[in-house]
């Protein structure tokens, strides 16, 4: 039983009698909820006079307060029952710089064709600042590579060459692929993520201690700091796909690669929406990757 509804219509059609059969209760259920509410507000509601249960004079206020709790109510209801059907929602995507170029723009285009009212909020970063809105709640989904987000639940959705970028006229720009003891010593330009995720670990592991002289927060502009001449770095071969920038671009010969996809959240069932997004995500992927 809903006490707010009940007492709502018991204010509205002055009548107990009437209220029981417009909700299908029992007069007695709906006089216990009457003395239930006053008790619990410490107030007295209702007069009986010769037009039935009348509110009385200091108590009208309440028929508006109770008019708006049910219609939140039933917002609340309206809300929940779209979402199970996908007719309307928000996904909160977070993604990192290259997935957000290369692949979300035609993930998000056909999604929207098939559940046009779902809206999307986007954020780009890097990893850790993600992961951070991710586990805090204030993302639904992020797109980043499986190193990034140990523990968490991950979908993976293909896979992302490291690349070696110089300038132009850089020793190494001659060679057609190189190996990273050829990073050893050389002037190092660190983007985005630091030495904390895969590049760090690659150097970690084949004790390899490149001359870090910049570290930067946006891989545009580290690509610009190599075009210039200021050094070397190593960047994801989807970030530098159609990259405008005149550089040299080689693979390693030992072939570097990163898994990349979509994480949630650990122990919070996402909401429809999401779930399908990603399911989408996952075949939009498979079929155009």
């Amino acid at each position: 039983m809903n006490k707010y509804q009940t007492i709502l219509s018991v204010c509205e059609t002055r009548s107990i009698s009437k209220t029981a059969a417009l909700l299908n209760y029992t007069q007695s259920a709906v006089s216990q909820t009457i003395k239930n509410f006053e008790k619990e507000l410490g107030l007295e509601l209702f007069i009986r006079s010769k037009n039935g249960m009348e509110l009385k004079s200091d108590m009208a206020w309440i028929k508006e307060s109770l008019r708006t709790i049910c219609e939140a109510e039933n917002q609340i209801a309206r809300t929940a029952a779209s979402l199970s059907t996908l007719d309307s929602g928000l996904i909160r995507i977070g993604t990192i710089q290259s997935i957000s170029y290369h692949w979300l723009p035609g993930i998000i285009k056909d999604f929207s064709e098939e559940y046009p009212n779902i809206l999307f909020q986007l954020t780009i970063g890097g990893f850790g600042e993600l992961k951070e809105k991710l586990m805090g709640n204030e993302l639904d989904c992020i797109f980043v590579s499986e190193f990034s987000v140990p523990g968490l639940p991950f979908v993976p959705l293909g896979s992302d060459e490291l690349m070696l970028v110089t300038p132009l006229s850089h020793p190494l720009a001659s060679h057609l692929s190189v190996s990273l003891a050829d990073v050893n010593n050389q002037d190092f330009i660190l983007s985005a993520d630091g030495l904390d995720y895969e590049t760090g670990k690659i150097f970690e592991l084949n004790q390899i201690s490149p001359n870090i002289r910049y570290q930067l927060n946006e891989d545009f502009t580290t690509l610009k700091m190599v075009e210039q001449g200021f050094g070397i770095t190593i960047l994801p071969k989807l970030l530098l796909h159609n990259a405008p920038f005149e550089v040299c671009i080689r693979p390693f010969t030992e072939h570097y690669t990163r898994t990349l996809g979509i994480a949630l959240p650990s122990g919070i069932t996402p909401s429809k929406a999401v779930l399908q997004f990603r399911a989408f995500a996952e075949n939009w992927c498979r079929e155009n990757l």
